[in-house]
């Protein structure tokens, strides 16, 4: 990242109170020179749309893009769509929701910059205003408080508190109707900021994230399954491909309310191996939030430290399957995990 910081891309020596937070355009353009380095070919523009198989194998994945569809043949596939979207085309079985079938809420995110820090009151200051304009009609969002964090500017503020809930993130006529409920509240939470919070005033919208940001959905399932027990124990797996630090952090699918419990600082349970290879497909493996959880534990491990670290666990395991030219379930999870240390990662 040095060299992004040189040219400007990500500030150093911000002080931020209450978070640490990434660079993103130097993020992103520091992974999309790793990629290109790497030798890996990028297809922008394009957007999965189905799978061939022959037998138990994927033998072709098909995308549509702006130039129609395309196919592209794969000894091994890794799906990273945080949907499961190509395990579900594949015929994987796989979980969705909780145990009425809801997946936790939709949030779309959004900054505001112009506002004056050294005059917001504190965070449970503005979410007790907050409630009193939901009792007031002024603003129609299930959620209980108003959740916020810093960023590098100095007048702009990261809100991470719409919610939007029973709504299917698989559908697209679903997520076109969640993003529109989740503008909608922006603009109430918009509205109520500037009446009636100091220092947002004059607050303006500085941006609003491309699409709205999807909790959970599918779950496909794995040769190993963990339930929250994983959580409760710090469970420890010889094979382990992750660690997760993050709490159980379920957002009430059905309306308000939020269960959040934590692990200590230095306390952490583990995902193993089996978790993020699914048996239906012999060539295909996890690398995104739809791993083989239950719901409650999926509330823990789908934030991004986990997943970027599952995700480079499904990298390294279709690698050496390739190489050893066998399926991932005959891969030894011990020897992925060794091969994870090798290359840097904390397990």
């Amino acid at each position: 990242m040095r060299t992004y910081r040189s040219e400007g891309f990500a500030p150093s020596g911000v002080k931020r109170a209450d978070d640490r937070n990434i660079p993103r355009y130097g993020a992103m353009l520091a992974v999309e020179d790793m990629l290109l380095e790497a030798g890996v070919k990028l297809f922008y523009h394009h957007t999965f749309f189905d799978v061939i198989k022959q037998g138990e194998r994927i033998s072709t994945v098909v995308f549509s893009g702006k130039s129609g569809l395309s196919a592209i043949r794969a000894k091994m596939v890794v799906d990273s769509t945080g949907d499961g979207d190509v395990a579900a085309k594949a015929g994987c079985d796989f979980e969705f929701g909780n145990e009425d079938g809801f997946c936790q809420p939709m949030t779309l995110c959004f900054k505001l910059s112009n506002v004056d820090k050294s005059r917001t009151p504190p965070r449970g200051e503005i979410s007790a205003a907050y409630n009193r304009a939901k009792e007031e009609g002024r603003i129609n969002c299930p959620r209980e408080d108003v959740l916020f964090f810093g960023d590098f500017d100095s007048d702009v503020v990261h809100f991470n508190t719409t919610r939007v809930i029973k709504h299917d993130a698989t559908n697209a006529e679903e997520l076109s109707d969640a993003e529109i409920i989740a503008r909608k509240q922006l603009r109430e939470y918009l509205a109520f900021l500037r009446a009636s919070i100091p220092g947002y005033e004059h607050a303006e919208i500085h941006s609003v994230a491309t699409q709205i940001g999807v909790r959970e959905s599918r779950r496909i399932l794995g040769l190993e399954y963990l339930t929250v027990d994983a959580f409760d124990r710090r469970a420890r797996f010889a094979d382990a491909v992750a660690r997760v630090n993050y709490p159980v952090d379920i957002h009430n699918p059905s309306g308000t309310g939020t269960i959040i419990r934590h692990l200590g600082p230095e306390e952490f349970y583990e995902i193993p191996y089996g978790c993020i290879v699914p048996p239906a497909v012999k060539n295909l493996l996890i690398g995104c939030r739809a791993i083989s959880v239950d719901h409650a534990l999926h509330s823990s491990m789908r934030v991004m430290p986990p997943v970027c670290s599952i995700g480079q666990a499904a990298g390294m395991a279709a690698a050496m399957s390739i190489r050893k030219e066998c399926r991932p379930a005959e891969l030894s999870g011990v020897e992925v995990r060794a091969n994870l240390k090798k290359a840097g990662a904390r397990l």
